[in-house]
């Protein structure tokens, strides 16, 4: 969060600086310029003399089309400085071919080719170098041809010094963006690459419009390449709104919270997918739909991001404060460009393209957000599975290992016979007596005689015992062979110390073996199996042989 307010302090300072005062302050006031349709046919008049009767014979206009044109623009021009260098700019909007005609009362003739098609004196303007004396009236003329405008074009005058720090200030503050949106969109693109989450694959296609459209409107490749295509500015912003969609689609898991608000954006969505040819085949209009399709959009999007917050999704705050910095300079700007209002700001294109990097860094860390969430919901499921895995591995009544975790830890072992590394003893251990406890006490008491077993084992002094349940009554124990004797002795005396707790009469079986007299793991537990076997048989001939002495001394008395 500290690091969110300082890069909005940053952006703050940055608007400040480069939308002071100073910056755009014309040390020459034009007059709001006479506004004329042009004609093919028509061409400028030669000095200053002639201008008034010229412009008699012009078509006034209203306004400039924003659908394209030719138009004259002419504005008296007086000098208030000993300046002599001067730039003449035609800004506000993208225009193909701009023509500057400066007439001088003294005789003197200037003239100056720009637009979008022709070289650059000043980075991301159509400025043209002029010269004017002071105490010299002039008539500046212009004549703009293009085949769509962005919005009404404005004529400034500033002094070289002066238009050369707004050029560098804007230029300075388009490449910080354009720069931005770059690295955005390929971050986004490696994260998706990394986990394959479509969100952020959506998003960086997103941005990376996003970095398309304002690069051309700019004419980044024009400066850079000297390419020049106007077809393919609105192209990239009637594209926006697509992967914009699919994006918040699996950001917001739209469909699942709002599926109305789904179907209403994917009918959007195929609305911009047939608009895109308009780019090309309706140029004239493009900027138009453009600016129809984007608010809309916009207005979708807030509205999904607020039913989503709504609905317990809380990504979706910084969803919504993206979107909010998009909204506000969108408001002010997309009337002009469709014609309804005039323009409110000076450098429109400009605080269009800012609040778009803030929506691209606000819906960054929107992303960054749910990769958090992601990250802890994974960290929380991985330790869930990880106590099912040793739930899984224990005997539910003796909290011992159970037979998985007995084969696990068999199929570990790979030394045995001579290559053992450590000598260990597996001892196999079966209550005799387990069934006659659960046949006349009950099975309560033969759980409690198997859990009194394991914690008379466990008290053992025993370094690295492991024990586990491998059947009902079956226990195998594993440990150093050099702690064989101690174990013993605890087996041999078991029937006197689980009497102490209640149980009389009790009978253990137990055989053993040692890893060093074996080649596999299974034959290790069947060696066991057989000493327990012959342990069985040794006590019932004990047992035999006790009952026929007995019989013996009763015969005899």
């Amino acid at each position: 969060m500290n690091t969110l307010k300082k890069i909005t302090f940053r952006c703050f300072f940055l608007i400040l600086w480069i939308f002071s005062p100073l910056a755009f302050s014309a040390e020459i006031a034009l007059d709001s310029p006479y506004l004329f349709h042009a004609d093919v046919k028509q061409s400028p008049p030669n000095n200053y003399s002639e201008i008034s009767h010229w412009m008699g014979q012009l078509d006034e206009a209203t306004s400039v089309s924003l659908t394209g044109g030719d138009y004259w623009m002419i504005t008296p021009v007086l000098v208030n400085s000993r300046q002599n260098e001067w730039v003449i700019d035609a800004s506000n909007s993208i225009v193909e071919s701009v023509d500057y005609w400066l007439l001088g009362s003294d005789g003197s003739a200037q003239y100056a080719r720009s637009g979008y098609s022709a070289p650059y004196e000043f980075l991301f303007d159509y400025g043209r170098k002029v010269e004017l004396k002071m105490g010299t009236d002039y008539w500046l003329v212009v004549k703009l041809s293009s085949r769509y405008y962005s919005s009404a074009p404005e004529l400034t005058l500033q002094s070289v010094d002066q238009h050369q720090l707004v050029s560098d200030r804007l230029a300075m503050a388009v490449l910080l963006c354009l720069g931005g949106l770059l690295f955005i969109a390929f971050y986004n693109l490696l994260i998706y690459f990394s986990i394959f989450d479509k969100a952020f694959l959506y998003y960086g296609l997103y941005v990376l419009a996003y970095f398309g459209g304002w690069a051309l409107t700019f004419h980044l490749p024009a400066h850079l390449f000297n390419f020049h295509l106007l077809e393919l500015h609105h192209l990239f912003f009637i594209g926006l709104p697509i992967f914009n969609i699919m994006f918040y689609k699996h950001f917001l898991q739209l469909p699942s919270y709002s599926p109305r608000l789904w179907r209403m954006s994917q009918c959007l969505m195929f609305a911009c997918i047939v608009a895109l040819p308009t780019s090309i085949w309706l140029i004239s209009y493009t900027a138009i739909i453009a600016s129809v399709l984007i608010m809309l959009w916009i207005a979708l999007a807030i509205t999904c991001g607020n039913v989503c917050l709504m609905k317990g999704f809380a990504p979706a705050r910084y969803f919504i404060l993206a979107f909010t910095c998009l909204l506000l300079p969108a408001v002010i700007i997309l009337p002009g460009n469709m014609g309804i209002t005039p323009d409110f700001i000076e450098h429109a294109e400009l605080a269009t393209l800012m609040g778009g990097t803030a929506d691209a860094l606000l819906l960054s860390l929107a992303l960054a957000n749910k990769l958090k969430l992601l990250a802890e919901e994974r960290k929380a499921h991985i330790e869930e599975l990880g106590i099912a895995w040793e739930k899984a591995r224990l005997d539910g009544l003796t909290r011992v290992g159970n037979r998985y975790a007995f084969d696990e830890y068999m199929n570990s072992q790979l030394g045995f016979s001579n290559k053992a590394v450590q000598p260990l003893a597996l001892v196999l251990l079966n209550v005799d007596s387990l069934k006659a406890v659960n046949d006349t006490l009950g099975h309560q008491e033969g759980d409690r005689l198997l859990q009194t077993l394991v914690q008379l084992l466990q008290t053992t002094d025993i370094a690295h015992l492991k024990m586990y349940r491998i059947s009902g009554d079956e226990f195998v124990i594993i440990l150093p062979a050099n702690g064989t004797s101690t174990l013993l002795n605890t087996l041999t005396n078991l029937t006197a110390l689980v009497a102490e707790q209640g149980f009389r009469d009790c009978q253990f079986s137990f055989g053993i073996s040692l890893n060093t007299e074996v080649e596999e793991p299974h034959e290790w537990l069947r060696l066991a199996d057989t000493s327990l076997y012959q342990s069985r048989m040794e006590k019932r001939r004990q047992e035999y042989a006790q009952t026929q002495g007995i019989d013996a001394s009763l015969h005899l008395s």
